[in-house]
């Protein structure tokens, strides 16, 4: 009899000493959403934070792209004049003259997509294509090209200014607004949208004054 009782009373521990298997399945079904919704939250942070710089690195591109192109455009023509007082506004002599500011395309792109120019980069008086002071820029194959060498807009030989990998040009265009005795105003658009997310698309539109085309 009192053997019976001690076995009895052994049994009633372990019974509630211990986790059913139920138990213990739904405590494994719950941890196992709990992962997951961290794990699912922590990959939709890292994608969000992602796209939020690449977004930042194309906006950042757009800008500096900006920047370049007005501060050479806007010095277009310039040669410097030793015996002038704001030789940035004096123009070239008849026989140093600089060509004007030209629009153009190159073959398969869209109408004034090419801009090239020159000006007086050293200040030595002369504009010098061995002394790289002929600019322009162009819309070939989807990226903005930099002008090398004095090509021409139909010539190869440019320099990607846009990286293709992440960076679509949508658009580039140059067109002059008015031109009078003191300069001429161009009009520049550009759209650049992303490779990665084509969803994002950032365009900028900017007049630059050149003072030294008459």
């Amino acid at each position: 009899m009192l053997t019976f009782l001690k076995t009895l009373n052994c049994s009633k521990t372990n019974k509630f000493g211990g986790y059913s298997i139920t138990e213990l399945m739904v405590a494994c079904a719950l941890s196992g959403i709990l992962v997951t919704a961290i794990t699912t939250y922590s990959v939709q942070s890292h994608v969000s934070l992602s796209s939020l710089q690449h977004a930042i690195a194309i906006e950042e591109d757009a800008r500096a792209l900006k920047d370049t192109i007005s501060r050479h455009l806007s010095r277009a023509g310039f040669v410097e004049h030793n015996g002038t007082l704001a030789p940035f506004l004096a123009l070239a002599s008849n026989s140093h003259s600089p060509p004007h500011v030209t629009l153009d395309h190159r073959a398969g792109e869209t109408p004034n997509s090419c801009i090239t120019f020159s000006y007086d980069k050293n200040r030595s008086g002369a504009i010098s294509a061995a002394q790289d002071e002929m600019f322009g820029y162009r819309l070939n194959d989807k990226s903005i090209e930099y002008r090398v060498g004095g090509k021409t807009c139909e010539q190869g030989g440019w320099f990607d200014l846009t990286d293709p990998k992440t960076i679509k040009v949508t658009q580039f265009s140059a067109n002059i607004l008015h031109k009078s005795s003191w300069g001429a105003a161009y009009e520049i658009n550009f759209s650049l949208q992303s490779v990665i997310d084509p969803s994002f698309v950032i365009s900028k539109t900017f007049v630059v004054e050149v003072v030294n085309e008459r």
